[in-house]
């Protein structure tokens, strides 16, 4: 009854803004018009051809004072909130002449149609300078075209400085919500993890205009995107001509040594746009850990010293072109491969002692891990109309193979004697991920939009495990099964999102329903299950202009297990710890609420919750078969809640400091087990970047960022923080240089886990988290006129693999 109580609410939204419209033009004259209600200022932005304008800014000046401001959508389209009074708005875009128009709301809140003329003006010239970081309604924008901050830095620098988004070596998050999603161009990034943050190290400040933070997203994007999104908008390229980077990257330090070139070049001829990127990096990266195990039941201890060598070799390339057939229609293809290959040694000392009885392991470990992925994009999109409406048909496929080879060989001494154990074990790997999606969006009135559409996505997961040991001069089974699984999951989705403004009030509310099937040839893998997920958002400004607000959003969303974690794997770690996957996983439930107050258009205060059901979290415990291993695996949860207070203050300082800082302050409730009691931990975490402008176009960036102990499930992870700085030097506006210390302070990790009749100890370092020094240079070029390149949107999710 639920459920259909929920589809009659789709229903509702599907056909709840056009009769709205009609409401409207029925009893317009009845709607408040008070000159204490502010207007929407909107219009639209295109070029001597009639073409539309993308992402132009649009700013409304008073008394030579910004008081509020926006950016054209991808149809040209401009709409902000403003006071009854007289403005001078000023429409800029490099490329194109200024234009300047005085009015006077709410006479004159529509603008028309503005056409902007062609210009040789240079990017040094542009007069207009928004604010480096504002607030919207669901996310937060950082303006990195216009900032000195941003000289010179890579996309992971320019994420670190962007609002509650928090980047590991091996992880994006927003507000601690791990499962960030990274959209380059409104194209997803198809990465996780380490590689994941790899590539958006490898983007250059250069080719950025900006960055939007959305912490909840709506009922358009897939359901798992529990973590948010992170939007980056490349920079307008040139027509009819060509511009692009070319950048070399290198850290060094005792324990790291890499090595990232990276180039991209973007073309327009006639009616095609044509784009195309590569990067490869080297690494080269040394760890070394200490940990110390303790077996209450027996009275026995486990000391062991690790040295893990690790060197990287990955690199990507991809392009794509975009035809404009007409100015109505367009159709667009993107082609991505990706390699990377990682191997490197492990060797370990270990002791373990219980009474009188002692034994020491000298152990060695080799592992290649080798991972290929091909990817292809198509799409047509249809404007439907003028004021920004559109028909989107859109197909991804995604293929990753990912292969793994792990040698071993233990010494293990007992009572004076040694013997040697060799075993091996060898993984092969192929996911398969094809989507088709149909999105429409309507602009039903100045007040009223309408967003539905459908996806449906095929996943294939195949994987098999070998596992051998050395017995007698053959290699016979090991003691661990073998695995062959092989699995498909087919996801059904249809949504529905209607979206109102009204003075000071808008609101969004969308519904989202997902059906999903799985079946494989293993009997423990099939799963059936249809998910609903809601989602709402309301805006309502404080003042006049707009510029203090209240926002408040609720979101439902899943997390799927990825298909690395659903494979019943068993990797080697040390002598004493492996590592393990888990078929049985659940997906996990995600609702989340918060409340948002706006402070002059950047500053901002966001209260929130996140009631989590079934999270999929690591967790350590003992081998059922051997009590002394310990075993490094995923498991569903029982119950997890989460409270956050997070402050955004992006200061100007002077004309020569910018100073952005955030701060969160969580509190984490979690269940381990079904029967175990609940515990609270609190954490706060701290980011700060500065930056100063030098005479002679020198730039001095300095970053910190600390956070206080965590657990998570029964890991603990204790306090660390970090400082880097760095020295920025621009020539002729197409060179940067740059020198930074990394890591300038730098905690060691120490993690304590606890588990039944266990307590085990560990200290790492190194890992590229130790002090370095980093070196690089940018060089930009160009010819031609100013345009903006066109991307292909994509669909596919593919976090999963």
């Amino acid at each position: 009854m639920k459920q259909l109580s929920l589809f009659a609410l789709l229903a509702t939204l599907l056909f709840a803004a056009p009769v709205a419209e009609a409401a409207e033009r029925g009893a317009m004259e009845n709607l408040t018009t008070s000159k204490q209600q502010p207007q929407m200022l909107r219009g639209s932005v295109v070029d001597e051809d009639g073409n539309y304008i993308s992402y132009v800014t649009v700013v409304a000046m008073r008394d030579g004072r910004q008081v509020s401001g926006a950016s054209s959508n991808t149809q040209g389209v401009f709409s902000f909130a403003l006071a009854e009074g007289t403005y001078t708005v000023v429409i800029e875009c490099v490329g194109y002449e200024p234009f300047e128009q005085q009015v006077t709301m709410p006479e004159g809140a529509d603008m028309g149609v503005i056409t902007l003329k062609e210009s040789s003006t240079s990017i040094d010239e542009v007069v207009v300078k928004a604010e480096m970081i504002r607030r919207e309604a669901d996310r937060f924008v950082v303006d990195v075209a216009n900032s000195d901050a941003a000289i010179g830095k890579d996309g992971e620098q320019l994420l670190r400085q962007s609002p509650g988004v928090w980047v590991k070596e091996d992880d994006i998050s927003i507000n601690g919500a791990a499962g960030t999603k990274i959209y380059i161009n409104n194209r997803e990034i198809k990465l996780s993890g380490e590689q994941l943050v790899r590539y958006v190290r490898s983007l250059r400040a250069e080719d950025i205009a900006k960055i939007e933070v959305v912490p909840q997203t709506g009922a358009d994007q897939d359901a798992d995107s529990r973590g948010g999104i992170i939007f980056i908008t490349l920079r307008r390229r040139l027509d009819n001509g060509v511009m692009g980077s070319v950048s070399m990257q290198t850290n060094q330090g005792k324990y790291m040594e890499s090595y990232m070139p990276s180039a991209s070049i973007n073309a327009h001829v006639g009616k095609f746009d044509i784009s195309a990127s590569g990067w490869y990096g080297n690494y080269a990266v040394d760890a070394i850990s200490h940990e110390k195990t303790s077996y209450h039941k027996t009275n026995a201890l486990m000391e062991a010293d690790s040295e893990i060598g690790l060197g990287v070799n990955d690199g990507a390339a991809n392009i794509s072109a975009v035809a404009e057939l007409n100015p109505r229609h367009s159709i667009g293809l993107a082609l991505e491969f990706q390699s990377t290959r990682q191997e490197g040694p492990t060797d370990s000392r270990t002791s373990y002692r219980m009474g009188d009885y002692e034994q020491s392991n000298v152990s060695h470990y080799e592992m290649v891990d080798k991972s290929t992925r091909y990817a292809a994009a198509l799409n047509y999109i249809i404007k439907t109309d003028t004021l920004g409406s559109t028909l989107k048909f859109i197909a991804d496929y995604n293929q990753s193979t990912p292969t793994t080879l792990n040698d071993n060989r233990t010494s293990i001494t007992q009572g004076g004697q040694t013997v040697d154990s060799l075993y091996v074990n060898r993984s092969n790997s192929k996911f398969r991920i094809a989507t088709a999606q149909l999105a429409r969006e309507r602009h039903l009135s100045p007040h009223w939009k309408l967003s539905y559409g459908a996806k449906y996505t095929y996943n294939e997961i195949n994987s098999a495990t070998t596992y051998r040991y050395l017995l007698e001069q053959a290699w016979v089974p090991s003691v661990v099964d073998d695995y062959d699984i092989s699995y498909t999951e087919n996801i059904g989705a249809a949504y529905a999102i209607a979206s109102m403004n009204y003075g000071r009030l808008s609101a969004v509310v969308g519904l989202r329903g997902e059906y999903t099937y799985a079946r494989g040839k293993a009997a423990e893998v099939e799963q059936n299950y249809f998910s609903l997920f809601p989602n709402a958002n309301l805006s309502y400004a404080l003042d006049k202009a707009g510029k203090h607000s209240l926002v408040a959003q609720y979101s439902r969303s899943i997390a799927r297990p990825s298909f690395w974690n659903l494979t019943p794997r068993r990797l080697q770690i040390s002598d004493y710890t492996i590592q393990t996957g888990n078929p049985a996983l659940d997906p996990q439930f995600v609702d989340q609420l918060t409340l948002t107050a706006v402070v002059g258009y950047k500053y901002s205060l966001t209260l929130g919750v996140q009631f989590m059901h079934d999270i999929i979290q690591q967790k350590i415990v003992a081998d059922k078969d051997n009590p002394n291993l310990m075993n490094l695996t995923v498991e569903n949860l029982p119950m997890v809640n989460q409270y956050f207070a997070t402050l955004n203050l992006p200061f100007t300082v002077t004309k020569w400091w910018d100073w952005n800082t955030s701060l969160t302050g969580l509190l984490v409730e979690q269940r381990i087990d079904a029967d175990s009691p609940i515990e609270r931990n609190p954490v706060a975490q701290f980011q700060s970047t500065m930056t100063f402008k030098l005479p002679k176009k020198f730039y001095v960036d300095v970053f910190y960022n600390g956070m206080t102990g965590m657990k998570v499930s029964n890991i603990e992870l204790k306090a660390n923080q970090n400082m880097s700085i760095t020295l920025k030097k621009q020539i002729k506006d197409s060179w940067t240089l740059q020198c930074g210390l990394q890591n300038v302070l730098r905690s060691r990790q120490h993690i304590l886990t606890e588990g039944d009749g266990f307590r085990r100890e560990m200290e790492t370092f190194g890992q590229g988290q130790e002090f370095n020094v980093r070196f690089a240079v940018t060089w930009n070029f160009q010819s031609g006129k100013q345009f903006r390149s066109k991307s292909v949107e994509r669909g596919a999710d593919t976090s999963r693999m």
